[in-house]
């Protein structure tokens, strides 16, 4: 009887462990297959980072954000990316990151250098050494002052201020950027987000959103930004390939064929472009 009952024992514990085999290898199957089946992500086609030389009207944070970008979708592997960055060097930067590299013990050898130094430890010594200590203060100055020009459009105004906010230490806190959108806003606009602008916890970003919402919605397009004018982008379901600028209007060329005039009156322009602006 207990020889029996042994037995049974053994080949139930036999049984479970051929089971326990047979569903880990159907596991293992089932996954192979489900990997073969998954697209795999393949580089997206970039245009290579624009080139920064450590000058002062060039912008250090646009171009990092340019390069993470890049490395990120063209999968760049981790020990190459410095090395890539440098290739979006020119001038006083250049020299400034050979002498990092040698400085390592690297001399010259920007593939050595590359592999022993993380891409955001690289970023701190050149921003240090080229970023514009200022570029915070005047940014907080604009935002501060932003209301005493009269905006047309929310959208416009939105992206001038998104441009702002981005630029580190502005020192602007959220409840101030809230009440500084919404006394900047069109006219228009201010009565129908009066009481969206007073409630607890609303944020710049949550508010401006809405706002540039509403107006594409509910108002005529009569004010055109200067950048949804700049190459490439949309223009009435066509690509926009240049501009030229004449007397008293933009002759916007399309990729497609054909141009569209757009007068001054009808831009709105950025902080640093309407001073140079026509018209």
């Amino acid at each position: 009887m207990v020889a029996h009952v042994g037995g049974e024992v053994r080949q139930l514990r036999y049984n479970v462990g051929k089971f326990c085999e047979g569903a880990i290898e159907s596991a293992k199957a089932v996954a192979a297959v489900e990997s073969e089946a998954r697209p795999r992500k393949d580089p997206v086609k970039l245009k290579f980072p624009d080139a920064y030389g450590g000058k002062k009207e060039e912008n250090f944070d646009n171009w990092e954000a340019s390069v993470n970008s890049y490395v990120y979708l063209q999968h760049i592997l981790t020990e190459e990316q410095v090395l890539v960055a440098f290739q979006a060097l020119n001038d006083e930067a250049t020299s400034f990151v050979r002498s990092l590299a040698c400085a390592a013990g690297c001399e010259n050898n920007l593939v050595a250098y590359s592999k022993i130094t993380p891409l955001p430890q690289f970023f701190k010594l050149p921003k240090e050494r080229f970023a514009d200590p200022t570029r915070g203060v005047r940014a907080s100055d604009k935002l501060q002052t932003i209301h005493s020009r009269q905006w047309r459009s929310a959208r416009a105004l939105k992206g001038v201020m998104d441009d702002l906010v981005a630029i580190p230490d502005h020192g602007v806190i959220e409840t101030q950027l809230v009440q500084l959108f919404y006394r900047a806003m069109p006219e228009p606009l201010r009565a129908h987000f009066f009481d969206k602008s007073q409630q607890a916890g609303i944020t710049y970003d949550v508010l401006s959103r809405q706002v540039v919402l509403f107006e594409s919605k509910s108002m005529p397009v009569s004010t055109f930004w200067n950048k949804d004018l700049d190459k490439g982008k949309k223009w009435k379901g066509r690509t926009i390939s240049g501009q030229v600028g004449v007397k008293d209007h933009m002759i916007l060329t399309l990729e497609e064929g054909g141009t569209n005039e757009v007068p001054y009156s009808q831009i709105e322009w950025g902080l640093e472009e309407e001073d140079s602006s026509v018209g």
